[in-house]
C-alpha cells in the first residue's frame, strides 16, 4: 500500500493561551503530520501572532465571517488536502503517537473511513483526570452497525479520530444548523461509508472543566442539536445504508430524551423546571414524550432508561478503564 499522506487540522478561536502547546504537539510526533492546518475564526487574542510565528510549520487559513461551530468544523475540514484527516481543538493535547496510531488504524482496512483511539481527559493544568478507553466497539466495525452503535450518543472521541477525506467529501458537509453537536453528526454520517477501525493505544488529552458549567449553558442547543440529528442526519445515514426497518430511530430518540429530562431533573430546582420545559416540547411531540414532560413539570424526578445490563456496565467501566490504564502505563 501506497504511503498515505496525513493532515490535522486545527480550530481556534481565542484560545491563545493553550494554542502554542497544541501545536508544539504537533511537531514532536514519532510520525510527523504532512500538513498542520490552523484555521482562526477571527480571534482577538494573541493566535494570528502565534499562527505567524509558526510560519512554514502551519498553515493559517481563515473561514468565511460569521460561521457557526460546524461551519468552522467543515471548513477545517476542507482546507486541509492529505488522503486522512482529522480535527484537534486548540487547548488539547497530542501524544507523540498520535498520527502513527491513526495512519496504522488507516491502513490496516482496506475500506476504513474512520479511525478511532483512545484518549485522557486532562485539566486546564495538563493534569490527566481520566482515562477512556473504547471499551465497547469492535476491532474493525462495518455498515450498518456503525450507524446504530452510535444512535444515542457518538462512538469516538473528538480528541481521538481520522477520516479518510475522499470518505468525507462524499458524505457531504456536516448538516449546518447543528450548534453544539457538530461532532456526532459528522460520525454518524461517515457511517455507511465504509469500516471504522479501532487502535487500543491513548493518542491525545482532551481538556476539560475549564469552561463552566456546560450543561446549563448549552442545554438549549443541544436539545435542538438531537431533534436535527434524529429528524434528519441518522435517517439519511440509513437511507444510505440501505436500511428498510428505521422503527429503531424514534425508539433512540425517546430513549434519548428521558435521559436529558432524568438529567435536567437532577441539574434544576422545581422553581427552575417551568423556564426550560418549552425547550423540550417539540421533542416531546415527535417521541410522544409529553406526559413525561408535564411529570417534569410537576417535580417528578425522572429516571434514566437503563437496563439491569448497562446499569452493571455502568459501574464496572470505571474500574476497567482504571485496570486498563495501570496496565499501559
Amino acid at each position: 500500500m501506497a504511503p498515505l499522506r496525513f493532515s490535522v487540522g486545527i480550530p481556534t478561536f481565542n484560545q491563545a493561551e493553550y494554542l502554542v502547546e497544541t501545536i508544539e504537539s504537533l511537531l514532536q510526533q514519532t510520525r510527523p503530520p504532512d500538513e498542520i492546518v490552523i484555521s482562526d475564526h477571527y480571534s482577538t487574542d494573541g493566535t494570528a501572532e502565534i499562527i505567524r510565528r509558526y510560519a512554514g510549520k502551519v498553515r493559517g487559513v481563515q473561514p468565511p465571517p460569521g460561521v457557526n461551530l460546524t461551519g468552522q468544523y467543515n471548513f477545517t475540514l476542507t482546507s486541509q488536502t492529505g488522503d486522512w484527516i482529522t480535527l484537534l481543538s486548540s487547548d488539547d493535547v497530542a501524544r507523540p503517537n498520535f498520527c502513527e496510531v491513526l495512519e496504522r488504524g488507516a491502513m490496516r482496512q482496506p475500506d476504513a473511513v474512520l479511525v478511532r483511539t483512545g484518549w485522557e481527559n486532562i485539566d486546564a493544568a495538563g493534569k490527566t483526570v481520566s482515562t477512556n478507553y473504547m471499551l465497547s466497539v469492535p476491532k474493525v466495525e462495518q455498515p450498518p452497525a456503525t450507524l446504530i452503535s452510535q444512535k444515542n450518543g457518538p462512538k469516538v472521541s473528538f480528541a481521538a479520530f481520522a477520516l479518510k477525506r475522499e470518505a468525507y467529501m462524499k458524505s457531504g458537509p456536516i448538516l449546518g444548523s447543528l450548534e453544539s453537536l457538530a461532532d456526532w453528526g459528522l460520525f454518524l454520517q461517515m457511517a455507511p461509508f465504509g469500516s471504522f477501525v479501532y487502535e487500543h493505544e491513548l493518542i491525545s488529552g482532551y481538556r476539560v472543566g475549564h469552561d463552566g458549567d456546560k450543561f446549563r449553558r448549552r442545554l438549549g442547543m443541544w436539545i435542538r442539536d438531537e431533534e436535527r440529528i434524529f429528524r434528519e442526519v441518522i435517517p439519511a445515514a440509513a437511507e444510505r445504508c440501505g436500511m428498510a426497518d428505521t422503527a429503531w430511530i424514534m425508539e433512540a430518540a425517546g430513549a434519548n430524551f428521558q435521559r436529558y429530562l432524568s438529567a435536567a431533573s437532577k441539574e434544576f430546582t422545581p422553581q427552575e423546571r417551568g423556564e426550560i420545559v418549552p425547550l423540550f416540547q417539540s421533542w416531546a411531540g415527535m417521541v410522544g414524550g409529553k406526559a413525561m414532560l408535564e411529570r417534569f413539570r410537576a417535580g417528578e424526578t425522572i429516571e434514566t432508561p437503563a437496563t439491569l445490563l448497562e446499569r452493571a456496565k455502568s459501574l464496572l467501566r470505571p474500574l476497567a478503564q482504571g485496570v486498563l490504564g495501570r496496565l499501559r502505563r
